[in-house]
């Protein structure tokens, strides 16, 4: 693997950087119905993981989540392990 050397006066477009956190980040609570996924569009105040303990192996997921959809979440998820965390 090659490392790219970028002088001072060059520009780089953190567009294509993952992992940054830029400017407010939007609720990805799904608000819409079963034909399109319409995210909440609030401002996001906490980065929720929900690890489901079932017992059948689901995988862990990670939301950017809104107060008000966060306390949503924490009455549906009711078996689930929540972890939450401030952005």
């Amino acid at each position: 693997m090659g490392q790219a050397m970028i002088s001072a006066d060059e520009a780089v477009d953190v567009d294509e950087l993952t992992g940054i956190d830029r400017g407010r980040q939007r609720c990805e609570c799904d608000h819409g119905d079963e034909a399109a996924y319409q995210p909440c569009g609030r401002r996001a105040k906490w980065r929720v993981s929900i690890d489901c303990v079932c017992g059948e192996g689901h995988p862990w997921r990670v939301e950017i989540l809104c107060s008000r959809c966060l306390r949503s979440a924490r009455q549906a998820y009711d078996r689930e392990s929540i972890a939450v965390r401030p952005l």
